[in-house]
Formats: C-alpha cells, sequence, structure tokens
C-alpha cells in the first residue's frame, strides 16, 4: 500500500491544483507568489505545492485564524470538493483550529514567549557535530574498529534527532535560512532534509496514525493498524521489527536516490517547486556516498571495514528506529480512521487526535539525548517550538488534557514504553 496513487493532469497527487498551487481553508492559492513575500523564505513552502496545506498551517503557526488579508493578493479560486478519500487529494478526516486547540495555543505562547532554539540548543549542536567529524575523521585516517563505528552510529543518530528534526520543522529559529542552514545535517548523515520534510511534515504529522495517510502507518510488512489486512507473517512482527529497524539506514542511502532524482517520495509526487532543492540533495547524496562507503573501502579494503560501516549503520539506525516506533505504537493507541469507508468516520478535533496517537516517555535528562522527541505528545501539538522548551510545555498540556478528558499516555522509563510496543505489535500481528 502507500500514500497515494492518483495523478491529476498536473502530475501531482491532488488533481484540483498545479504545481504551484496550495489550497487553504477551501481557497486556492498561487503558492509560488506568495513564497517571495514569506516571512520564513519560499524554500519552507516548496514542499507544499500541489497540497491542501490547511492542517499544517495551524499545525505550524501560533496564529488563531488564517491570515487571509495577507493572502488575499495571492487568492486565485475557489477549490473544488475533494476528489477522493485521501489526505494527498484534500479530503482530511480531522476537524481543524478548533475553540479547543486556540485556547491551547493561548496557553502556550504564555507559558513559552519564545518558542525557539536557546544557548542550549547551540552549544550541543556544535559538540555533536564536532564529535562526528572527529569520529569519522579519526576512522578514515587511523584506521576503523567497532567501537569508533558504533560511537558514529549514536552521533549521528542524534544529528538526526537534536539537530535537523528541529531545524527542518523551523523550531531553530524564526530566521529561515538559519533553519535551512542547520536543516542541511540531514543530508550530511546520509539523508534528505527535502525527502524528509515531506515525508514527516507534509504527511506522518499532519494525519498520525492514519492509514493509507501517514507513511509510518502504511504498508504490509509490519501491521501497525487494524485497517492493514492481517497476513501470516504478522504474527511474528513483535518479534522480526526490532531486527528492520537497524537496516534503515541503507535503503535511505540509495532508494532515496531515485526519489530524488524522479521528484517522488511515499508514492506521494514531489512539487517541481523542489526542483532545485532535490538536485542539490543528489549532490550532497553523492559526497556522502563517497565518502561513508567508497573511501573507507577504497583505503581499508577489508571485511572489517565492511563490518564497521555496518555496526555504525546498524547502532545509528537502531536508535532512531526505536525512538520512532515506540512513540505511536502502544498499549491503547489510538487508530484514527476505524472504518474502511471514510465517508462513514466521524471527524474529530486533530489536536485530541494528536494526544491520543502518541506517547511521552521520561522527562528532561532522556530528552536531551533524543531532541526531545521522547515529548512525543507535546512535539506533535506543536512541532515548530524547539525541543529545548518541551519540559516546560508538558504541564501546559497534561493540564489542557486533563480539562478535555483525553487519555495522555505516559511512560516513566524508556523500557516500559519498548515493552508496551511489543504487546502492541503482538496484539496487531494475532488479532483482526
Amino acid at each position: 500500500t502507500g500514500c497515494a496513487r492518483a495523478r491529476g493532469s498536473s502530475g501531482m497527487a491532488d488533481p484540483r491544483l498545479k504545481q504551484n498551487e496550495v489550497v487553504l481553508e477551501g481557497w486556492v492559492y498561487d503558492l509560488e507568489k506568495f513564497g517571495a513575500k514569506h516571512p520564513g523564505g519560499a524554500g519552507a513552502l516548496n514542499m507544499f505545492g500541489g497540497s491542501d496545506a490547511t492542517t499544517h498551517y495551524y499545525m505550524l503557526h501560533p496564529h488563531q485564524q488564517i491570515r487571509t488579508k495577507a493572502l488575499e493578493p495571492f487568492k486565485l479560486r475557489k477549490a473544488d470538493p475533494p476528489t477522493a478519500p485521501s489526505a494527498a487529494q484534500g479530503d482530511s478526516v480531522f476537524l481543524l483550529n478548533t475553540e479547543a486547540y486556540r485556547d491551547l495555543k493561548l496557553r502556550v505562547k504564555k507559558a513559552i514567549p519564545n518558542q525557539f532554539a536557546t544557548a542550549e540548543w547551540y552549544v550541543k549542536a556544535v559538540v555533536i557535530l564536532g564529535l562526528a567529524c572527529y569520529f569519522e575523521y579519526d576512522s578514515v585516517a587511523n584506521g576503523f574498529a567497532f567501537w569508533k563505528s558504533a560511537v558514529l552510529g549514536i552521533l549521528m543518530a542524534m544529528i538526526g534527532l537534536c539537530i535537523q528534526h528541529d531545524a527542518n520543522h523551523g523550531a531553530v529559529s524564526e530566521k529561515g535560512w538559519v533553519n535551512r542552514a542547520w536543516g542541511v545535517t540531514q543530508d550530511w548523515i546520509g539523508g534528505s532534509a527535502l525527502l524528509w520534510k515531506h515525508h514527516h511534515v507534509l504527511m506522518h504529522h499532519a494525519e498520525t496514525n492514519v492509514v493509507g495517510d501517514d507513511p509510518d502507518m502504511t504498508g504490509e510488512l509490519i501491521r501497525f493498524a487494524k485497517l492493514t489486512t492481517l497476513h501470516g507473517h504478522h504474527k511474528w512482527q513483535a518479534l522480526y521489527t526490532w531486527f528492520l529497524l537497524p537496516l534503515l539506514p541503507l535503503s535511505w542511502h540509495f532508494k532515496e536516490v531515485y526519489d530524488l532524482a524522479a521528484l517522488v517520495h511515499c508514492e506521494r509526487k514531489i512539487s517541481k517547486m523542489a526542483a532545485q532543492e532535490a538536485q542539490l540533495a543528489l549532490f550532497f547524496r553523492m559526497l556522502f556516498i563517497a565518502r561513508f562507503y567508497a573511501l573507507p573501502l577504497y583505503l581499508y579494503p577489508t571485511l572489517h571495514t565492511v563490518g564497521c560501516i555496518l555496526c555504525c549503520l546498524a547502532v545509528g539506525g537502531g536508535y532512531l528506529g526505536i525512538n520512532f516506533i515506540i512513540s505511536h505504537n502502544f498499549e491503547g493507541a489510538k487508530d484514527v480512521v476505524t472504518v474502511a469507508d471514510r465517508s462513514k468516520h466521524l471527524k474529530r478535533d486533530w489536536a485530541f487526535e494528536q494526544v491520543e496517537t502518541s506517547s511521552t516517555v521520561g522527562g528532561r535528562v532522556l530528552g536531551f539525548f533524543h531532541g526531545g522527541l521522547n515529548y512525543q505528545i507535546e512535539h506533535h501539538l506543536f512541532p515548530r517550538i524547539s525541543h529545548v522548551h518541551y519540559h516546560k510545555l508538558q504541564p501546559v498540556v497534561r493540564e489542557w488534557c486533563k480539562e478535555h478528558k483525553l487519555r495522555y499516555t505516559y511512560y516513566r522509563t524508556l523500557p516500559e514504553n519498548i515493552v508496551s510496543c511489543v504487546k502492541r505489535l503482538n496484539t496487531m500481528g494475532n488479532n483482526l
């Protein structure tokens, strides 16, 4: 299965739109022209070309309402109704910008007046990057060792969790160029800032735990939700899933080359507005492959070198994979859509669903090493707030959840969260 297969005449998943158009609250706007005026720069908008970005607007801005006056010069027409039951084609399963979510935004703004990175963030980012560069250089200059490769794997994962994650959410600075500069660290570790934003911001965050729309929930290899067809191999998924996670970097490093060249990811077309960004990402990817694979094997053409490279990938992939899989797959995790016919789905507050499809684990110490992603509930409600503030955000969110009688899933320790994830995988693998 995939995220979207239908294509309009423009080549985009949503046939109502051209590649330079976007829908906000039922109106079509010229995204390309607005990008020239956007405070965060045009680069932050390119991934939304050809999509309905209403959910993303409210998710990424503290505004109580869409600023229609600023957008008026770029308005083109009233949007046609969605053509198919898919977020990629404009059909949302949520209620957006509710009174409850607006109230939470006001509370959060009061608790955290400055949502962006602090000195703590910058010091940590420089130290992590410096150590990663040192260990990579030392391995090439003085020879590979499994322990050095394992440490490098952890550091590369921390770049992904602590640095690029905030940057590519626009949470480091209100200045777009600062976020883009730090966001390139995703390309440094063998990923792609563009594809990450397409997958993570455009799709996963807006449509969390919606089968068919959230790429992290959609697929046949692992059954994460009841709407996914149950197969025989799923009864073993509580075991084999953990052995697949360390393999993730290999898939990213090589499969994504095609995705960048074809401007398609998770079976959803990327707007040509991002073509230059994709070309730059391809250049960075070739440099990474030369630096991480080719150069070490040229200098040290042994099985030991191959083993060290694989060790680095496995440790880094495992670190990243565990962080993400436990966040939305635990006992009691909410399946947003439970009926195959989406026309029968009863829409609920987007913010309520973010809370009940996510879990939080540990506290500030774990957050320091995990880039705050242990505060997954808080992060999903406010992805554009830097992770250094999540410990202050948590009590505000918990009180709000209590008032609205929402289930706030909290695990005291990481092992508790992992055990709950194993039980969830086992339940999904053995029950219709």
